[in-house]
């Protein structure tokens, strides 16, 4: 049995198998390429757009931004023009422009029904929004632009982060804020190969390239029922390190931080497993994180232990 092939045992040990409920859209991109969505009429398009941003809404309300920090953020973004970038389907922005009370929400992604949806959703709310495609590397805005620059889980897929944060340094205005949270590289639930293994620390055990290899056979071999979320190609793009993921590390976000000549405001050093419903009603486990939170600052470690790189930058 060769890498590949042992990655696929690992894999199925702990297989998972998503389904679609389509009046449960969820999380997830990829129910954006179901046929019940490509082969909808207009108006049940409509209505899975508006389902996933009205999941994304009631999930930051229920669960708010501010405990990946342990701070309100209120302060950095009440009466602030904002920018959201990696936006998706605008429940999430949303959500946060009526919490921190912005005074006008900016968004971009890099597919158009993200846009229509973010920007029906915004519409349906009425809030003082402007949703516009365009990628992290370059951001559609003009220079010294924002307050501030609010990005959840979406710095761990951009092609170039250093073009990414030199770009977001480019729209704010002077002080400006920029309020980061995303996974490292190493974080072992965070290797985005869910749809097929809940498997912990797969990027510990075999390369990117293994793995991709691995998850993309494992998508063929399931056929047809796995066409909506399937992987075009078995080879990693140039830019990935993982299945869509760039490979940044905390240390790496750190030296461009030094590099791009960013003021780091605030870091929360909340360990794994300490952000979540089940963590807020389990009193065995708060114990447990306040053993592990020293840990966060020993070097390596804290690449593993961080939930996740939780950060307040200024220009």
């Amino acid at each position: 049995m060769g890498s590949v092939g042992f990655a696929k045992y690992v894999m199925k040990k702990f297989q998972k198998f998503p389904t679609f409920d389509i009046e449960k859209v969820g999380e997830r991109n990829e129910v954006f390429h179901h046929d019940l969505f490509l082969k909808g009429s207009t108006d049940q398009q409509k209505k899975i757009m508006l389902k996933s941003s009205q999941s994304k809404y009631e999930n930051e309300f229920n669960f708010p931004f501010d405990k990946y920090f342990g701070i309100s953020l209120l302060p950095f973004l009440k009466d602030k023009t904002v920018l959201d970038l990696g936006c998706f389907t605008g429940g999430r922005s949303a959500a946060w422009f009526e919490r921190y009370q912005m005074k006008h929400l900016s968004g971009i992604d890099i597919n158009d029904i993200y846009i229509e949806a973010a920007t029906q959703y915004a519409a349906l709310k009425n809030i003082s929004a402007d949703y516009r495609k365009g990628t992290g590397e370059k951001i559609p805005y003009a220079d010294n632009q924002f307050d501030a620059v609010i990005t959840y889980d979406v710095f761990e897929h951009v092609r170039d982060l250093r073009k990414t944060m030199a770009e977001c340094q480019r729209v704010l205005k002077p002080e400006g804020k920029l309020i980061v949270v995303f996974p490292s590289y190493y974080q072992p639930i965070e290797h985005h190969l869910g749809l097929v293994s809940n498997m912990p620390g797969l990027q510990f055990m075999f390369s990117g390239k293994t793995l991709i290899k691995a998850y993309y056979e494992i998508l063929k071999e399931r056929g047809e029922k796995a066409y909506w979320y399937n992987r075009d190609s078995p080879d990693l793009e140039k830019w990935e390190k993982g299945n869509t993921i760039n490979g940044t590390t905390y240390r790496q976000f750190r030296n461009i931080c030094i590099e791009q000549d960013w003021k780091k405001i605030f870091q929360s050093r909340k360990p794994i497993g300490s952000v979540g419903r089940k963590f807020e009603k389990n009193k065995l486990l708060k114990g447990l994180m306040k053993v592990f939170t020293p840990l966060t600052y020993v070097p390596f470690l804290q690449e593993i232990l961080l939930h996740r790189i939780a950060v307040i930058l200024e220009k």
